[in-house]
């Protein structure tokens, strides 16, 4: 009697199930081998919160204390959520009469330790105490919306208002997002990722062994240029043309009109600044486009009575690899220090006037 003859289809569904076979057991070790592979996804600290009215905003998850890493070794740090939501050790009773740093990924401190963020050298350079109030993931309409959501009847001495020159640039109508929209189908949105990017944002929250394949590829040069090259990975501070020129005066408007409308919506007269981060490009190329945004960001805010801290020249004099890291956009712990620094300057010449 003859052994039936193997089908392609028979083989095709072995192989798939050893595939899956191997794949559980590869996730299975990675997670008794690397306990700690839940660090690399920021989603165990951030959330969505809705402020009636207002809008919606990325938001700490209250308590949250743990420790947050790049996959590609450009930091593990410290993440210590207070029960506002806000990056600070103290209650958010604490910020009365504080300097508040509002903000997003930047001011939030990304990739570094929170007695390295701009909020914590402004605190030591001035002698002042100061507050955090910035969330990754945001904008200006999000910095409105953070604002709103403080506690009624806490006053800020004075308010700093981070501006991503890269990311914060929009034509925005804050008070168009503050109408409620429709609640998406949560389980067609989830069904299928919308981008390779959504995919890799689910393997980074669900999986210890991509995230285990991600430390072990990314960090071997050769490996990481090929998977630069056929696309699975950005190449690190690549040119991105996310403004044209001809638009440039319309979103420089609507985003400067956005901040003033921040500044009205606070307890007159609180003292604000806007603290300018500019782009990657003008830092490192001089992009003639990214000067010119920074300039005319700098009149139309100076226009509106808005003060401007702006602090691309000591950037520019450590350089642009010192002041940000490897792989990733964000300022390093020195151009945290430069930036807070900055801040204290302008802080010591109109405290006494407060």
């Amino acid at each position: 009697m003859t052994s039936p003859r193997p089908t392609v289809k028979g083989a095709v569904v072995a192989l798939t199930f050893g595939l899956l076979a191997a794949f559980a057991l590869a996730e299975l070790t990675v997670r008794l081998a690397m306990p700690n592979w839940r660090e690399f996804s920021a989603s165990r600290f951030i959330q969505i919160d809705v402020v009636p009215g207002v809008g919606r905003v990325a938001i700490g998850k209250p308590g949250f204390d743990g420790y947050f890493a790049q996959n590609n070794g450009d930091f593990r740090v410290r993440v210590q959520i207070n029960e506002h939501g806000l990056r600070n050790p103290e209650s958010v009773d604490a910020a009365a009469d504080r300097i508040w740093i509002v903000g997003d990924s930047m001011a939030f401190g990304w990739g570094v330790e929170r007695d390295e963020t701009y909020t914590s050298v402004l605190a030591r350079e001035t002698g002042l105490p100061t507050f955090n109030v910035a969330s990754p993931g945001t904008d200006v309409c999000g910095y409105q919306t953070l604002l709103a959501r403080m506690p009624e009847g806490l006053r800020p001495r004075a308010v700093v208002v981070g501006l991503i020159l890269e990311n914060d640039v929009h034509a925005y109508d804050c008070r168009r997002r503050a109408i409620p929209q429709p609640e998406p189908d949560k389980e067609t949105e989830a069904a299928v990722p919308k981008s390779w990017s959504d995919v890799k944002v689910f393997l980074i929250d669900n999986s210890a062994f991509y995230n285990f394949l991600a430390i072990t590829l990314k960090r071997v040069g050769v490996v990481r240029e090929l998977l630069v090259d056929i696309g699975l990975i950005a190449k690190e501070h690549a040119y991105e043309e996310r403004v044209r020129r001809e638009d440039l005066k319309s979103l420089i408007e609507g985003t400067a009109k956005a901040i003033a409308d921040l500044r009205d919506k606070l307890p007159a007269p609180t003292p604000v600044a806007v603290l300018i981060a500019p782009t990657r490009f003008e830092i490192r190329d001089g992009n003639p486009l990214h000067v010119e945004m920074r300039e005319r960001m700098v009149a139309a805010l100076s226009i509106r009575g808005l003060d401007v801290v702006d602090p691309l020249p000591g950037l520019v004099s450590e350089g642009f690899a010192p002041t940000h890291f490897v792989h990733d956009g964000h300022w390093s712990p020195l151009g945290h220090r430069i930036a807070g620094q900055a801040l204290a300057q302008w802080v010591k010449d109109n405290a006494p006037s407060w």
